[in-house]
């Protein structure tokens, strides 16, 4: 009797205080889990950050170069001078040694800083009252009739991570003094004044060149590249310091290009260069090409397309509409969300319908700068009856070096049979790296074979989460295999 009445309190079940004393272990263990997710993304954001802030600070020294030594006076000639160049554009119009521009979706300050050294080795000289030589350079004296030796230009990027302190790269670059050969005194378009935004449609530009001596041969070139037409001197003059050359732009896309000229004497020296920004703004934006997407598995529709090679681009807009692409149903991305995105989600989980989608590109209407719409694309038809395909089987990580040369490799299998369809397929592979979300995307894989790998070769030394999906030829995406964690 006692046995039997021990087995009957035994099956009462948990007491109240149990059961709330597991969920606050539970919901414990969910937040520390969550906790960790939270940090390994942030320091994924902070790395892309810093990377992007020391590619701009070395784009910036970089682009310092194309300017003429003579113009390298001071901050307000240089800011000037860079943010006429491609990438480099002040977007929030400051003025002075700083100015702002967006990448990665970060807003990166950019603060510049000149100044000349007077090089020790042949002694010090007699300093121009306008220019602005270093701290560290040689006392002035008279022993040196030029004291300007060379330029040091300094690019310091600030930004701020969300939420954390300020954070900041530097940059520096030594420019030498070029010397007193025969120099580029101004390149210019004919018929145009600055700022140069060509608006005709000639499929040639007349360059005009002016040196400050008379050269023996002129060279040029376009974003560096050097161009095979060779300068001849003006009609008409008498002085030898005016030169020409025809540039043809008619295969040429829209956007800013640097044009620089070089002009040399008989021994081969030459002087300063000049470099000259001269954008092309002939045409409205093509429309978009390679446009494609399809459901996920989750209900919303990918869409991407190629980027338009113009190199005025400022964003794409896509809309919902009719099978025959003329009656809008409403906008899925609009210009301010996408910028220069080349791919939108509609969120709208509409199922159980086929879908049209079209997407335009915007670029900059000449003299106002104001967004103009370029021509639509057709209509992409998302059917409603497409499966997504099988789930990879499996994945698996190897990790091979260390520290910021570590490389993880992913292995992984191609499901056999590949979709549910018949006659559709697997087009491609998605990686996703440290989440499940769509900014989560890290890279795609086309590779062929029953066992596929990828390579991550930019860990940057930081653990990483991993996950494969499978995208079948509609765009459907499988689910996600994994996580997978490296090195």
């Amino acid at each position: 009797m006692h046995l039997g009445r021990s087995i009957r309190h035994d099956d009462r079940g948990f007491t109240m205080i149990e059961v709330l004393i597991a969920a606050v272990v539970l919901v414990i263990g969910v937040l520390a889990v969550l906790s960790l997710f939270l940090r390994a993304s942030a320091s994924t954001v902070v790395n892309r950050q810093r990377e992007g802030a020391t590619a701009l600070a070395r784009e910036i020294t970089e682009g310092a170069r194309s300017v003429p030594f003579d113009k390298l006076v001071g901050v307000t000639a240089l800011n000037a001078r860079l943010q006429q160049m491609p990438g480099l554009e002040d977007g929030s119009g400051g003025g002075g040694g700083t100015y702002t521009i967006v990448r990665r979706g970060a807003s990166f300050t950019v603060a510049t800083s000149v100044c000349t050294v007077d090089d020790p080795n042949d002694g010090g000289g007699v300093r121009p009252s306008d220019v602005t030589f270093c701290s560290d350079s040689t006392p002035a004296g008279t022993a040196d009739s030029n004291p300007e030796d060379y330029r040091r230009v300094g690019a310091t990027v600030s930004w701020r991570p969300a939420g954390g302190p300020t954070r900041t790269t530097q940059q520096s670059i030594i420019i030498n003094n070029p010397g007193t050969g025969a120099g580029v005194k101004s390149v210019v378009p004919r018929g145009w004044s600055a700022p140069y935004e060509i608006t005709s449609t000639d499929p040639t530009l007349t360059l005009l060149f002016e040196t400050s001596k008379v050269p023996n041969v002129m060279s040029w070139s376009v974003d560096g590249s050097p161009q095979s037409a060779t300068p001849t001197q003006q009609a008409g003059d008498t002085t030898g310091l005016l030169w020409q050359v025809d540039w043809p732009i008619a295969t040429l896309d829209d956007g800013p290009y640097l044009v620089t000229a070089d002009a040399f004497d008989t021994s081969g020296a030459s002087g300063p260069s000049r470099t000259e920004a001269i954008t092309l703004n002939r045409y409205r934006a093509r429309k978009p090409t390679g446009f494609a997407g399809g459901r996920t598995g989750s209900g919303t529709v990918d869409l991407e397309w190629m980027p338009n090679t113009e190199r005025d681009i400022i964003g794409y807009e896509v809309e919902r509409t009719d099978a025959s692409g003329t009656l809008s149903l409403g906008t899925v991305c609009s210009l301010a969300q996408q910028k220069l995105d080349t791919s939108c989600t509609d969120l709208s989980l509409l199922s159980g319908l086929s879908l049209y989608y079209r997407v335009r590109a915007y670029d900059s209407a000449p003299t106002t700068h104001a967004p103009r719409a370029g021509d639509w694309s057709d209509p992409l038809l998302v059917v409603s009856t497409n499966r997504p395909p099988y789930a990879v089987p499996s994945l698996t990580q190897n990790s091979s070096g260390s520290g910021s040369s570590a490389v993880v490799t992913l292995t992984w299998s191609r499901p056999s049979p590949e979709d549910p369809d018949s006659g559709d397929s697997i087009a491609f592979f998605r990686i996703y790296r440290d989440g499940t979300a769509v900014a989560n995307r890290y890279d795609r894989w086309y590779g062929t074979g029953s066992t596929l790998t990828w390579k991550d070769t930019r860990t940057g030394g930081t653990r990483h989460t991993y996950y494969v999906s499978a995208v079948d030829t509609h765009y459907g995406e499988s689910a996600l295999t994994g996580p997978v964690t490296g090195p």
